[in-house]
Protein backbone atom coordinates (compact mmCIF):
# COMPACT_ATOMS: atom_id res chain seq x y z
CA UNK A 1 0.00 0.00 0.00
CA UNK A 2 1.57 3.53 -1.05
CA UNK A 3 2.15 5.19 2.46
CA UNK A 4 1.93 8.85 0.44
CA UNK A 5 -1.64 7.83 -1.07
CA UNK A 6 -3.74 11.20 -0.84
CA UNK A 7 -6.47 9.05 0.86
CA UNK A 8 -4.38 9.48 4.18
CA UNK A 9 -4.56 12.21 6.30
CA UNK A 10 -1.35 14.22 7.52
CA UNK A 11 -2.04 13.66 10.91
CA UNK A 12 -1.91 9.89 10.19
CA UNK A 13 0.75 9.73 7.69
CA UNK A 14 3.80 7.24 9.54
CA UNK A 15 6.43 8.94 7.03
CA UNK A 16 5.33 12.63 7.83
CA UNK A 17 5.16 11.41 11.54
CA UNK A 18 8.62 10.77 11.36
CA UNK A 19 9.91 13.38 9.35
CA UNK A 20 8.42 15.84 11.84
CA UNK A 21 9.95 14.07 14.99
CA UNK A 22 13.14 14.49 13.67
CA UNK A 23 13.12 18.00 11.90
CA UNK A 24 11.65 18.87 15.93
CA UNK A 25 14.92 16.88 17.57
CA UNK A 26 17.09 18.63 15.21
CA UNK A 27 15.38 22.13 16.05
CA UNK A 28 16.21 21.60 19.67
CA UNK A 29 19.83 19.95 19.53
CA UNK A 30 20.76 23.23 17.58
CA UNK A 31 18.66 25.30 20.36
CA UNK A 32 21.00 23.86 22.81
CA UNK A 33 24.29 23.86 20.94
CA UNK A 34 23.17 27.73 20.89
CA UNK A 35 22.14 28.05 24.81
CA UNK A 36 25.31 25.79 26.01
CA UNK A 37 27.41 29.04 23.24
CA UNK A 38 25.56 31.54 24.88
CA UNK A 39 26.61 30.31 28.34
CA UNK A 40 30.40 29.45 27.60
CA UNK A 41 30.12 32.69 26.49
CA UNK A 42 29.01 34.71 29.15
CA UNK A 43 31.13 32.62 31.65
CA UNK A 44 34.01 33.43 29.90
CA UNK A 45 33.53 36.91 29.41
CA UNK A 46 33.13 36.95 33.27
CA UNK A 47 36.05 35.04 33.82
CA UNK A 48 38.01 37.75 31.89
CA UNK A 49 36.01 40.45 33.56
CA UNK A 50 37.47 38.90 36.96
CA UNK A 51 41.12 38.34 36.13
CA UNK A 52 41.27 41.64 34.82
CA UNK A 53 39.83 43.48 37.90
CA UNK A 54 41.90 45.98 39.53
CA UNK A 55 42.37 44.11 42.87
CA UNK A 56 42.94 47.74 44.58
CA UNK A 57 40.95 49.83 46.94
CA UNK A 58 40.12 52.99 45.16
CA UNK A 59 41.95 55.57 46.75
CA UNK A 60 38.57 57.49 47.51
CA UNK A 61 37.62 54.76 49.55
CA UNK A 62 40.73 55.02 50.88
CA UNK A 63 40.62 58.58 52.00
CA UNK A 64 37.13 58.11 52.73
CA UNK A 65 37.98 55.49 55.64
CA UNK A 66 40.98 57.88 56.88
CA UNK A 67 39.04 61.48 57.12
CA UNK A 68 36.21 58.75 59.31
CA UNK A 69 39.32 57.70 61.29
CA UNK A 70 38.87 53.96 60.78
CA UNK A 71 42.33 53.31 61.11
CA UNK A 72 41.67 49.49 60.84
CA UNK A 73 39.65 49.86 57.50
CA UNK A 74 42.51 51.64 56.36
CA UNK A 75 45.31 49.32 57.19
CA UNK A 76 43.13 46.70 55.75
CA UNK A 77 42.91 48.66 52.65
CA UNK A 78 45.86 49.04 52.11
CA UNK A 79 47.11 45.36 52.94
CA UNK A 80 44.87 44.23 49.96
CA UNK A 81 46.37 47.21 47.45
CA UNK A 82 49.88 46.38 48.36
CA UNK A 83 49.39 42.83 47.81
CA UNK A 84 48.53 43.89 43.81
CA UNK A 85 51.44 46.76 44.05
CA UNK A 86 53.86 46.35 46.52
CA UNK A 87 55.77 49.87 45.86
CA UNK A 88 52.77 51.93 45.48
CA UNK A 89 53.75 55.00 47.76
CA UNK A 90 49.99 56.18 48.73
CA UNK A 91 49.04 52.64 49.94
CA UNK A 92 52.28 52.59 51.69
CA UNK A 93 52.02 56.17 53.12
CA UNK A 94 48.69 55.32 54.35
CA UNK A 95 49.43 51.99 55.81
CA UNK A 96 52.11 53.45 57.96
CA UNK A 97 49.72 56.23 59.33
CA UNK A 98 47.03 53.72 60.31
CA UNK A 99 49.47 51.40 61.88
CA UNK A 100 51.34 54.51 64.35
CA UNK A 101 48.11 55.70 65.17
CA UNK A 102 46.61 51.91 65.87
CA UNK A 103 49.67 51.33 67.42
CA UNK A 104 48.89 54.73 70.11
CA UNK A 105 45.63 53.28 70.66
CA UNK A 106 46.93 49.34 71.93
CA UNK A 107 47.67 49.32 74.88
CA UNK A 108 49.74 45.48 75.07
CA UNK A 109 53.45 47.12 74.90
CA UNK A 110 54.41 43.90 72.60
CA UNK A 111 51.48 44.62 70.27
CA UNK A 112 52.42 48.30 70.09
CA UNK A 113 55.84 47.63 68.95
CA UNK A 114 54.61 45.30 66.30
CA UNK A 115 52.36 48.18 64.83
CA UNK A 116 55.46 51.22 65.49
CA UNK A 117 57.39 48.20 63.61
CA UNK A 118 55.10 48.09 60.53
CA UNK A 119 54.77 51.95 60.62
CA UNK A 120 58.30 52.71 60.21
CA UNK A 121 58.89 50.14 57.76
CA UNK A 122 55.67 51.37 55.36
CA UNK A 123 56.77 54.73 56.24
CA UNK A 124 60.27 54.38 55.20
CA UNK A 125 59.57 52.87 51.70
CA UNK A 126 57.06 55.23 51.16
CA UNK A 127 59.59 58.26 51.30
CA UNK A 128 61.55 56.96 48.87
CA UNK A 129 59.56 57.85 46.25
CA UNK A 130 59.14 61.78 44.92
CA UNK A 131 55.57 61.08 44.65
CA UNK A 132 54.79 59.99 48.30
CA UNK A 133 51.58 61.91 49.57
CA UNK A 134 51.82 63.95 52.67
CA UNK A 135 55.55 63.59 52.98
CA UNK A 136 55.73 66.59 55.09
CA UNK A 137 53.22 65.01 57.87
CA UNK A 138 54.64 61.45 57.02
CA UNK A 139 57.93 62.06 58.03
CA UNK A 140 56.55 63.69 61.81
CA UNK A 141 54.76 60.67 62.27
CA UNK A 142 57.81 58.60 61.49
CA UNK A 143 59.98 60.44 64.08
CA UNK A 144 57.09 59.79 66.56
CA UNK A 145 57.24 55.86 65.88
CA UNK A 146 61.16 55.43 66.07
CA UNK A 147 60.73 57.50 69.70
CA UNK A 148 58.22 54.91 70.61
CA UNK A 149 60.48 52.25 69.48
CA UNK A 150 62.77 53.04 72.40
CA UNK A 151 65.62 54.55 73.32
CA UNK A 152 68.02 52.87 71.06
CA UNK A 153 65.79 54.95 68.81
CA UNK A 154 65.99 58.28 69.97
CA UNK A 155 68.65 59.32 67.25
CA UNK A 156 66.59 58.84 64.94
CA UNK A 157 63.49 59.98 66.20
CA UNK A 158 65.50 63.08 66.53
CA UNK A 159 67.02 63.37 63.10
CA UNK A 160 63.43 62.33 61.59
CA UNK A 161 61.64 65.35 63.58
CA UNK A 162 64.45 67.89 62.68
CA UNK A 163 63.46 67.24 59.00
CA UNK A 164 59.59 67.23 59.51
CA UNK A 165 60.50 70.68 60.53
CA UNK A 166 62.54 71.29 57.56
CA UNK A 167 59.70 70.41 55.33
CA UNK A 168 57.91 72.96 56.86
CA UNK A 169 56.07 70.97 59.05
CA UNK A 170 55.61 70.60 63.22
CA UNK A 171 52.47 69.99 65.50
CA UNK A 172 52.31 71.12 68.72
CA UNK A 173 54.13 67.97 70.29
CA UNK A 174 57.33 67.75 67.88
CA UNK A 175 59.42 70.36 70.05
CA UNK A 176 58.49 67.80 73.27
CA UNK A 177 59.41 64.44 71.71
CA UNK A 178 62.72 66.51 70.34
CA UNK A 179 63.02 67.40 73.84
CA UNK A 180 61.91 63.80 75.82
CA UNK A 181 64.45 62.52 73.00
CA UNK A 182 67.12 64.65 73.46
CA UNK A 183 67.00 64.03 77.47
CA UNK A 184 66.81 60.55 76.75
CA UNK A 185 70.38 60.47 74.77
CA UNK A 186 71.93 62.53 77.45
CA UNK A 187 72.04 65.69 75.04
CA UNK A 188 70.60 67.83 77.70
CA UNK A 189 71.01 71.63 76.37
CA UNK A 190 69.50 70.49 73.63
CA UNK A 191 66.31 68.89 75.13
CA UNK A 192 66.50 72.53 77.77
CA UNK A 193 65.77 74.51 74.28
CA UNK A 194 63.59 72.61 73.03
CA UNK A 195 61.60 72.41 76.16
CA UNK A 196 61.47 75.88 76.03
CA UNK A 197 59.95 75.70 72.58
CA UNK A 198 57.55 73.27 73.75
CA UNK A 199 56.69 75.28 76.69
CA UNK A 200 55.78 78.37 74.31
CA UNK A 201 53.29 76.19 72.14
CA UNK A 202 51.56 75.00 75.57
CA UNK A 203 52.73 77.58 78.30
CA UNK A 204 49.58 75.75 80.26
CA UNK A 205 50.65 72.09 80.92
CA UNK A 206 52.16 70.97 83.94
CA UNK A 207 54.03 67.74 82.77
CA UNK A 208 56.30 70.31 80.32
CA UNK A 209 56.69 72.29 83.24
CA UNK A 210 57.98 69.75 85.63
CA UNK A 211 59.71 67.86 82.34
CA UNK A 212 61.82 70.85 82.19
CA UNK A 213 62.31 71.69 85.22
CA UNK A 214 63.88 67.99 85.72
CA UNK A 215 66.37 68.83 82.37
CA UNK A 216 67.23 72.22 83.99
CA UNK A 217 68.33 70.19 87.39
CA UNK A 218 70.36 68.04 85.36
CA UNK A 219 72.28 70.66 83.53
CA UNK A 220 72.65 72.86 86.99
CA UNK A 221 70.23 75.30 86.64
CA UNK A 222 68.90 74.82 89.95
CA UNK A 223 66.85 78.19 90.05
CA UNK A 224 64.81 77.82 87.02
CA UNK A 225 64.71 74.18 87.86
CA UNK A 226 62.96 75.22 91.15
CA UNK A 227 60.70 77.79 89.21
CA UNK A 228 59.37 75.67 86.95
CA UNK A 229 58.61 72.69 89.51
CA UNK A 230 57.26 74.92 91.54
CA UNK A 231 54.80 76.55 88.94
CA UNK A 232 54.31 73.01 87.96
CA UNK A 233 53.06 71.93 91.83
CA UNK A 234 50.84 75.18 91.74
CA UNK A 235 49.39 74.51 88.24
CA UNK A 236 48.36 70.39 88.59
CA UNK A 237 46.07 68.32 90.59
CA UNK A 238 47.38 65.21 89.49
CA UNK A 239 48.72 63.49 92.56
CA UNK A 240 51.64 61.85 90.66
CA UNK A 241 52.76 64.95 88.57
CA UNK A 242 52.63 66.39 92.18
CA UNK A 243 54.68 63.85 93.78
CA UNK A 244 57.35 64.41 90.46
CA UNK A 245 57.04 68.16 91.42
CA UNK A 246 58.22 67.68 94.95
CA UNK A 247 60.82 65.27 93.90
CA UNK A 248 62.81 67.37 91.61
CA UNK A 249 62.44 70.29 94.83
CA UNK A 250 63.60 67.59 97.34
CA UNK A 251 66.91 67.24 94.91
CA UNK A 252 67.40 70.52 94.70
CA UNK A 253 67.33 71.81 97.90
CA UNK A 254 69.28 68.60 98.96
CA UNK A 255 71.98 69.06 96.84
CA UNK A 256 72.28 72.63 97.09
CA UNK A 257 72.29 72.42 101.55
CA UNK A 258 69.01 73.24 101.77
CA UNK A 259 68.41 70.12 104.63
CA UNK A 260 65.00 71.37 105.87
CA UNK A 261 63.26 72.29 102.65
CA UNK A 262 64.66 68.83 101.20
CA UNK A 263 62.96 67.33 104.06
CA UNK A 264 59.36 68.99 103.78
CA UNK A 265 59.50 67.59 100.09
CA UNK A 266 59.81 64.12 100.85
CA UNK A 267 57.13 64.22 103.83
CA UNK A 268 54.73 65.71 101.62
CA UNK A 269 55.45 62.81 99.25
CA UNK A 270 55.00 60.17 101.90
CA UNK A 271 52.00 61.84 103.02
CA UNK A 272 50.20 61.31 99.61
CA UNK A 273 51.85 58.08 99.24
CA UNK A 274 53.30 56.22 102.30
CA UNK A 275 54.78 53.29 100.23
CA UNK A 276 56.94 55.54 98.30
CA UNK A 277 60.39 53.63 98.74
CA UNK A 278 62.12 56.29 96.97
CA UNK A 279 60.87 58.90 99.13
CA UNK A 280 62.23 57.39 102.59
CA UNK A 281 65.41 56.84 100.38
CA UNK A 282 65.88 60.55 99.70
CA UNK A 283 65.28 61.32 103.25
CA UNK A 284 68.06 58.76 104.06
CA UNK A 285 70.43 61.04 101.73
CA UNK A 286 69.09 64.11 103.84
CA UNK A 287 69.41 62.24 107.20
CA UNK A 288 72.99 61.77 106.20
CA UNK A 289 73.93 65.32 105.20
CA UNK A 290 73.09 66.16 108.73
CA UNK A 291 74.93 64.00 110.48
CA UNK A 292 72.19 61.80 111.73
CA UNK A 293 73.05 57.74 110.61
CA UNK A 294 70.79 56.49 112.51
CA UNK A 295 67.78 58.09 111.33
CA UNK A 296 69.53 57.73 107.84
CA UNK A 297 69.71 54.03 108.45
CA UNK A 298 65.74 54.23 109.49
CA UNK A 299 64.67 55.58 106.78
CA UNK A 300 66.71 53.02 104.29
CA UNK A 301 65.55 50.35 106.05
CA UNK A 302 61.98 51.38 105.80
CA UNK A 303 62.60 51.78 101.91
CA UNK A 304 63.43 48.26 101.74
CA UNK A 305 60.75 46.91 103.39
CA UNK A 306 58.57 48.59 101.01
CA UNK A 307 60.54 47.35 98.17
CA UNK A 308 63.22 44.99 98.78
CA UNK A 309 65.10 45.30 95.62
CA UNK A 310 65.30 48.85 96.29
CA UNK A 311 69.20 49.25 95.22
CA UNK A 312 70.22 52.68 96.37
CA UNK A 313 68.86 51.65 100.06
CA UNK A 314 70.38 48.20 99.66
CA UNK A 315 74.16 49.93 98.85
CA UNK A 316 73.65 52.11 102.00
CA UNK A 317 72.63 49.66 104.38
CA UNK A 318 75.30 47.57 103.04
CA UNK A 319 78.02 50.46 103.43
CA UNK A 320 79.81 50.51 106.81
CA UNK A 321 78.91 53.89 109.14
Amino acid sequence: MNDHSPARAHGTDPYLKRLRRRKLLVGVGISLIAIIGIIALVVGVGSIARTNKDPRIPKRTVMEQWNGKDYQAVSASCDTSLEASPLDPFYLTFKGLASFYLGMAESDGEKRIALMDQAIFALRKALLDAKAPLRPEATYILGKAYFHKGLDFYDESITTLLESIKLKYSAADTWEYLALASQGIGEYKQSAGYFDQAMAAKPDSPELMIAAASVASQTGDSARAETLALKALSATTDEYLAERSNFVLGDIYRSSGRLTEALARYDAIKEKNPESADAWYYEGLVFQSAGDPIKARAAWRKAVSIDPMHTGARQKLSERS
